[in-house]
């Protein structure tokens, strides 16, 4: 059961105290949220924490400026910016945007729900505090799509500058500074990392749950399916290997996406699904270590047997539909946050996998449909047959031969 505790991971909530001082500020930002990253060109740390609904974020320059702006976007151009400046006599504020263009009359003012604002600038350090839903409560409005999916990697970018203005911006108010390039961050693993890097492990941890899901779980409803007629327990040893070994490539593939991601979390249908699956196939090897014992002739065992081999045989059943389902919004997740064409590609290749997985199975259920026939119609005849003495039968045979 070991394993088990990889899914169990806490999300604690802490959250900033609410102040507009411009004396004090907090030289521990990064104690008093869980995640934090230095952002491209390491001049900007990026501080948050995640509830269920909203985030907490916190960002600090390292160098002095009269304003700090974080953005949300690949590129100045159609981002969502939150812009901390302090005005001649020292006040700090902070306000959110939404820039349209590179010039200064393209970027228009919003008005997101921000609680527990706080701006700080000390020596010439800007720092601001603010929490937001993650999904904003509004329609009509442009920043109503200033969603934040923790289950994507968000991209962030920053300027400084040395002026800004709450009413009226020129190109006197452009920054003298800005990020390269935009940084994925991970909000849920606290991850600020190169998208490729993690791209290839969850490339691979896909790879891996579709051998588990799409072949050896299969292959081992199969093998108990359509073997036991054959010689000795080959059914049972092919049933058990193909089980446990998908089992052992499924934590394999766990333990890639928890490092790549730097934990487990349950924001995704993709994990909510894998999650069940994976339950449901860890507790079949449990229950068959408890199954009852086979009745040695027919009519003096308890039901129990029978129970049992209709939840084992039930259980496996849905724990793969829910493993398939897995790998469906797997791809579907990996297209959004990375490559949506290659996403689409291997989703019509799994699609064709099943179809020509689910005629391989009728096609072996008509052959087992009359294998049955066939061993019914010789039990009927040797019934029928029964009832001749050894002479008689002799007899039979000849008089079929003239």
């Amino acid at each position: 059961m070991a394993p088990l505790l990889l899914f169990f991971f806490l999300f604690p909530f802490l959250q900033p105290t609410k102040s507009h001082s411009t004396h004090h500020a907090n030289p521990h930002l990064s104690r008093l949220y869980n995640n934090s990253v230095l952002l491209d060109d390491q001049r900007v740390t990026l501080h948050w924490s995640l509830s269920n609904s909203s985030i907490s974020l916190a960002a600090q320059s390292a160098r002095k400026s009269n304003y700090l702006a974080i953005g949300f976007g690949e590129q100045m151009k159609n981002s969502y910016a939150y812009v901390a400046w302090t005005e001649q006599h020292g006040k700090c504020h902070v306000r959110s945007y939404w820039i349209s263009g590179r010039d200064a009359s393209s970027i228009h003012h919003t008005s997101e729900d921000l609680t527990l604002v706080v701006c700080v600038s000390i020596n010439g350090i800007i720092s601001f505090e603010i929490t937001r839903p993650l999904n904003p409560s509004c329609t009509g409005k442009i920043e109503c799509d200033n969603i934040i999916d923790p289950t994507k990697p968000l991209s962030v970018i920053w300027s400084m500058g040395h002026e800004w203005s709450g009413t009226h911006l020129s190109e006197k108010n452009m920054h003298f500074a800005m990020s390269d390039q935009p940084e994925p961050v991970f909000l849920l693993s606290g991850l600020a990392r190169k998208e490729r890097d993690l791209g290839i492990i969850l490339a691979i941890h896909g790879f891996f749950m579709f051998v588990s899901w799409g072949i050896l779980f299969p292959g081992g409803v199969l093998s108990a399916r359509f073997l036991k007629h054959g010689d000795g327990d080959i059914w049972f040893r092919s049933h058990q290997y193909l089980q446990y070994s998908g089992l052992v490539i499924t934590f394999v593939a766990l333990i890639l996406a928890g490092v790549g991601l730097g934990g487990f979390y349950f924001y995704s249908s993709h994990v909510k699904f894998g999650t069940v699956s994976i339950l449901l196939a860890v507790s079949q090897p449990i229950n068959a270590y408890f199954r009852p014992k086979k009745p040695e002739t027919r009519g003096t065992g308890t039901n129990k047997r029978v129970v049992w081999e209709y939840a084992h045989v039930i259980t496996g059943r849905v724990s793969l539909v829910f493993g398939i389902v897995g790998l469906f919004t797997g791809l579907k997740h990996f297209g959004v946050a990375y490559d949506s064409e290659i996403a689409e590609r291997l989703v019509w290749g799994l699609v064709l996998w099943i179809l020509i997985s689910v005629s391989v199975v009728l096609y072996l259920e008509f052959k087992e449909l009359q294998r049955r026939r066939r061993e019914r119609n010789f039990s009927e005849v040797n019934w029928e047959l029964g009832g001749l003495d050894d002479d008689e039968f002799v007899d039979l045979l000849e008089a079929d031969e003239l």
